[in-house]
């Protein structure tokens, strides 16, 4: 298995990171930009913290968590030649890095990898808004 890992999004990192947004095949609403400066943008919103998806030392996507409606809400974005074990690995990592719960997703009701990467990690589905389905990583009792 390759070693994944998630990095803090750095200046020097942007341009690669923008690129692996632009190149990923997921459909993550809020992972969707129109641009590079709304996605510059998006990185430097206060509510923001976005990392880099590091599998054996290169930028193979981005993982993020953000403020939507007063929920935290995550999202993930891979480029089409990272492995297999990168996504659902790079999601792991940020749930445990956000320990708020619950924690939400929003993917489009097509996606079935994603739909299938967030219930492998305990997701469960929430609520249906249009062509996009909600998931929740619910609290846990003690």
């Amino acid at each position: 298995m390759p070693h994944i890992e998630l990095r803090a999004l750095t200046d020097d990192h942007r341009d690669a990171a923008f690129d692996a947004v632009s190149a990923s095949r997921s459909s993550w609403p809020r992972g969707v930009f129109e641009g590079r400066a709304s996605f510059d943008a998006w990185v430097d919103r206060p509510d923001v913290e976005v990392y880099t998806v590091s599998e054996d030392g290169r930028l193979s996507g981005v993982a993020a968590a953000m403020d939507v409606d007063g929920d935290r809400e995550i999202l993930l974005a891979v480029t089409p030649d990272a492995g297999d074990e990168a996504p659902t690995e790079a999601l792991r990592q940020l749930t445990v890095r956000e320990a708020e719960r619950p924690l939400y997703a929003c993917v489009s009701v097509d996606d079935e990898p994603a739909h299938d990467m967030l219930a492998r990690i305990g997701f469960v589905e929430h609520e249906r808004d249009g062509a996009d389905v909600v998931y929740v990583l619910p609290p846990t009792l003690e």
